[in-house]
């Protein structure tokens, strides 16, 4: 049975908390729910999309979602696991409000350790579930690590072509003098539609987008040095990439390394 199926159904148990643990290339359409919502990214990105806010989650960090916020949440890649936790809402301040944090070793084998449960519910009392609420009340802590991630969308036909021309050549010293020649367009009327569709600017849309698929390398890239992965994503310095890595992160590229891998 999907999930969407039965939301209603972990709404209303008196249980605990829900757990689902799947490895596929999933999509879920916009939906709400009155539990508070953990998803943990193993491998790949999902992608969510929240009051017209397109987020990304990058492998190895964790997404919370407050109780009663619509979101629409995809899995772009079958490789991908999505490990995700139903939790009853919180009045405390920190489970209010929605946030995506990288996740520390112990996070990690506590979701590890989750997966002996699979689409089914647990009550505190349970056998071992303690482990599960250890994970709940420890996430505070990540709170001063957040991370926003956030690519916009747009279905205007011009845009869409100008998204899809960064995305297969964001490796490459991108200038707005050659987007502006590659459309056919002034520099002026360039700026002006891409910041009326998307909210953000050219430079900050593409910085954001280099450091989505820097986080990729670092944690699938094993045999790429620091350096070699700010070549391979469009900077022409380590030092530019580190500062700007560290602008989105909160962190250098060397230290969410050793985080993720």
């Amino acid at each position: 049975m999907k999930l969407l199926d039965i939301l209603q159904e972990i709404d209303d148990s008196p249980k605990d908390v829900y757990l689902v643990h799947e490895r596929f290339e999933r999509h879920y359409d916009m939906h709400t729910h009155k539990r508070d919502q953990l998803s943990f990214v193993e491998g790949g990105v999902a992608y969510v999309t929240i009051e017209n806010e397109y987020l990304v989650v990058p492998a190895m960090h964790f997404l919370w979602i407050p109780a009663g916020v619509p979101h629409k949440l995809n899995v772009s890649h079958r490789a991908t696991q999505l490990h995700s936790f139903y939790f009853k809402s919180s009045e405390k301040a920190f489970y209010k409000d929605l946030g995506i944090y990288p996740a520390n070793r112990l996070i990690i084998e506590l979701i590890n350790f989750s997966q002996r449960w699979s689409h089914q519910f647990v009550d505190y009392n349970e056998p071992y579930a303690a482990a599960l609420f250890s994970l709940y009340d420890i996430l505070p802590l990540m709170a001063e690590q957040q991370i926003k991630l956030q690519l916009p969308t747009s279905e205007h036909p011009k845009i869409e072509q100008v998204l899809q021309y960064i995305h297969q050549n964001f490796h490459t010293p991108l200038t707005l003098n050659e987007m502006t020649e590659q459309f056919y367009m002034s520099e002026r009327s360039f700026c002006r539609l891409f910041k009326k569709e998307l909210h953000i600017s050219f430079i900050q849309y593409l910085k954001t987008y280099r450091i989505i698929q820097s986080i990729s390398f670092l944690q699938k890239r094993k045999d790429y040095s620091i350096e070699q992965i700010a070549n391979a994503t469009g900077y022409e310095s380590l030092a530019a990439f580190s500062n700007a890595f560290y602008e989105y992160t909160g962190m250098r590229p060397s230290q969410m390394r050793k985080m993720i891998t």
